[in-house]
Order: C-alpha cells, then sequence, then structure tokens
C-alpha cells in the first residue's frame, strides 16, 4: 500500500492507467506472436525441400541446427549398442537388405585407427555404388542423434578428401547415400583424370 496516494501516482512511481496496460499487453501479444509462431521459425540450415542436407542435431553449438531425418528407433537402438560393443554404425540409404550394420572397431588397445575412407573401401559401398555422399554423426551426449561433421568428396564423389577423412571413435554412426552426379560431370571428371 502507499501512503501518499494521488491519482496515479504513489511516491514518485507512475502507475499505467488500465487502457494503457490493455493497449501495450495487445501490442506485445501481436508482437511475440507474428514472430514466435509455429510458422515463423526460419532456422538456419533447415531446409525441408533438401532432405539429409546440412542438418546437426538441435542444442549443438557453432553449427547449423535443425532435425535429423537419418535417425530413427531402429538406428537409435543401432548407435546404442555400437556404444556398448566398441563398433560404429554404416547406415547406407540405398541399401533395401541391410541398410544399418554394426561393425566392430579394433580393440582400444591395438593402437589402429579406422577412417572414414577405409570403411567405404573395405565394406564394399563404393564399389556397389560408385559415387556416394557421406555424413558422419559423432555420438555425443549433448546430441541424440550426434554431432553432423560433413565428410566430404573429390568431384567424382569416388574419394574422401583428406581433411575430412576422420578416424572413427566408438558410437559414430555414417550416413552414406548414393552421389546423382551427371553424365557429362563424371565424363569430365574421368578425362581430368580427378
Amino acid at each position: 500500500m502507499c501512503p501518499s496516494l494521488k491519482g496515479d501516482r504513489c511516491v514518485g512511481l507512475v502507475f499505467p492507467s488500465s487502457a494503457s496496460l490493455a493497449s501495450a499487453l495487445v501490442l506485445s501479444v501481436l508482437v511475440v506472436g507474428s514472430s514466435v509462431g509455429c510458422s515463423a521459425f526460419n532456422l538456419p540450415g533447415f531446409n525441408p525441400a533438401e532432405p539429409g542436407t546440412n542438418y546437426v542435431a538441435s542444442g549443438v553449438a557453432g553449427g547449423h541446427r535443425g532435425l535429423d531425418e537419418t535417425m530413427d528407433a531402429v538406428v537409435y537402438q543401432k548407435v546404442r549398442q555400437a556404444q556398448a560393443e566398441n563398433s560404429i554404425v554404416l547406415q547406407v540409404a540405398v541399401d533395401k537388405d541391410e541398410p544399418v550394420r554394426v561393425l566392430p572397431l579394433p580393440p582400444e588397445s591395438s593402437g589402429r585407427s579406422v577412417f572414414v575412407s577405409d570403411l567405404l573401401k573395405q565394406t564394399g559401398v563404393l564399389q556397389k555404388l560408385g559415387s556416394v555422399n557421406a555424413v558422419l554423426y559423432r555420438s555425443s551426449p549433448q546430441a541424440i542423434g550426434g554431432i553432423r561433421m560433413e565428410v566430404r568428396m573429390n568431384e567424382s564423389h569416388t574419394v574422401v578428401l583428406p581433411e575430412s577423412d576422420y578416424a572413427l571413435k566408438t558410437g559414430d554412426r555414417l550416413y552414406v547415400t548414393k552421389s546423382e552426379i551427371s553424365p557429362i560431370q563424371t565424363l569430365v571428371t574421368q578425362a581430368l583424370g580427378i
């Protein structure tokens, strides 16, 4: 309670009238509603027209944030299995027989590493698909789907570039799709020897 009330003033404080309070409330609802509504979210890297591109599990600092549509319940369980068994998950989108496989890594005591390029060659994925696109999802407690790490390929999409030939760790998931390269691009890269 204010001991000295004079109109709308109380010891130097101004209380807004109910009309100005109501108009401020309506204005704030309009401003907040128009910028926060479900259709107003403009998430960087989230483009539903391009599935599988530029996606990082939400909550990952320093990268694009969005949904990872390559992760489902089966894949999640395989990643959990891989974490428990010192293994990795190979997920090949176009493989109808066995799209998700859990593959063992060498024991940590051996000191040997398996790289993305090794995995693509040794599993026969490159031989079967020819040209590929790949994304590595590094297992992380902060992101259910893993931290997205782009695997860069040469022009013909048959060789992993050295700067993104990551050493695989327990619980990693490599997501592979067939690269759609036009016949002209294939001819040019073959002619140039790339």
